[in-house]
């Protein structure tokens, strides 16, 4: 008999995202995986985010509104009320590619050893448009501990790595993502997957453009010294060797105009093209009949059911 799919849960933290936060929902729901836990936290926007996410509430494990402390605390609060074996989040401008979900759930099957996965990135604008790429070399711990280079948006994880390495640490504003990865390379396995999960937005509002040379950094100085991440002498030559690299690689994907799962050739093209214009508009598919329901008193989405 066909292996059962284990459940996925998706948390999306948002706050005043309203222009981009329908296509990252769309993007999660027209996965059409049946075994989805898919929860939103929103830190009591101002702008229409809630009237935009009227329509998609009911699908939903569990949804709440209201003033929170962040968006760290957000993502650590919203995993409380999931269950499932395999474990994201999804920022409220970021978009998953399309058979994200199904290739996630075949690759843990397959590598039972594996207890983290991350891909390649695709930047996109605030229109959709591809405008430029991570292409990443195979995973390196030495590397990747002491570099934030995971794209947060392509990495999955199994619960029991993340009950072995602890919660998201809410006091981090920025380095939540490499705080948490750290702990994951140290009592886990990671690997990189040759392909693309899904796409990170560049935008004049976002955290990344905001915050990266004043609190980021701060932040990833922060992470060094808790885990004791010191570098050596290897370091001033390994760190510009593994940039250079992935920038090679990424200027050759665009050159040769190569395809691979999650992305179209070289740049310029629009992400919604991808998900043949779907992931803007267009009705979302019918409720797989295995669907996962909320237990009563679980918040705002009490009672609802979601369904890919």
């Amino acid at each position: 008999m066909p292996r059962p799919l284990p459940t996925i849960s998706i948390v999306t933290p948002s706050y005043n995202q309203g222009e981009y936060v329908e296509r990252t929902v769309r993007s999660v729901l027209l996965q059409r995986y049946p075994n989805l836990e898919y929860v939103l936290m929103d830190g009591g926007s101002t702008d229409n985010t809630m009237d935009v996410l009227a329509p998609y509430l009911d699908r939903f494990t569990h949804h709440q509104s209201a003033p929170d402390g962040g968006q760290s605390e957000a993502v650590r609060n919203g995993f409380e009320h999931t269950s499932g074996e395999i474990m994201a989040w999804l920022n409220s401008d970021d978009v998953l590619a399309p058979g994200a979900l199904d290739f996630v759930a075949d690759y843990f099957a397959k590598n039972p050893g594996v207890d983290a996965i991350y891909s390649n990135r695709v930047i996109v604008d605030a229109d959709d448009t591809a405008i430029a790429y991570w292409v990443l070399g195979e995973h390196d711990d030495w590397l990747m501990s002491r570099w934030d280079l995971i794209p947060q948006e392509t990495c999955f994880w199994r619960r029991s790595l993340y009950e072995k390495a602890g919660p998201v640490d809410d006091s981090y504003r920025f380095a939540l993502d490499y705080e948490l990865f750290t702990r994951f390379m140290e009592c886990g396995r990671m690997e990189r997957v040759q392909r693309f999960l899904g796409a990170f937005r560049m935008h004049d509002e976002s955290k990344t453009i905001q915050q990266l040379e004043t609190v980021g950094m701060r932040e990833i100085v922060k992470v060094h010294q808790a885990r004791g991440l010191t570098f050596g002498r290897w370091a001033k030559v390994r760190g510009p060797v593994f940039r250079t690299m992935a920038q090679l690689r990424a200027a050759w994907h665009v050159r040769r105009k190569h395809v691979m799962p999650g992305c179209l050739p070289g740049l310029g093209w629009d992400y919604d093209a991808l998900w043949g214009g779907l992931m803007r508009q267009g009705a979302l598919p019918p409720r797989a009949s295995s669907q996962i329901e909320t237990k009563p008193g679980a918040g705002v989405g009490a009672g609802a059911e979601v369904g890919a």
